[in-house]
């Protein structure tokens, strides 16, 4: 993964949501989700025409994940992704979700990356 591959994943992002001070944060989620796609696709880069996925996988995760900054209050609500459902985990508003949840969102986006996965000999 190239940096100018994250810039540019990141300025998508930043067009779609409202950043304010998070981006550190959204930046370490970028990275992850690159490495996942990279590992599921079995590549070595990721292409360009992948770009608007990643960065719809990132505000997915995001939104699950920091519900609070990029969700708004989920107090009570269950927070939908395909076909998984993802809610609080207690009533402190606190997900139990972390690494299943960014699972989640890469398989949830199994056929937008099926096409450019490369098969291993």
């Amino acid at each position: 993964m190239k940096q100018k591959q994250i810039n540019e994943v990141l300025h998508i992002i930043k067009t779609r949501i409202e950043t304010d001070d998070k981006d550190a944060l959204i930046e370490t989620y970028t990275r992850e989700i690159g490495q996942r796609i990279l590992h599921y696709c079995q590549r070595r880069d990721i292409p360009k025409a992948l770009h608007w996925v990643w960065a719809s996988m990132v505000i997915d995760a995001l939104k699950v994940e920091q519900s609070d900054y990029f969700g708004g209050d989920i107090d009570g609500v269950n927070i939908k992704i395909g076909d998984t459902s993802v809610g609080p985990a207690n009533a402190s508003g606190v997900t139990a979700t972390n690494k299943d949840a960014i699972e989640d969102v890469v398989l949830n986006y199994k056929a937008d990356l099926h096409r450019y996965r490369k098969m291993r000999w």
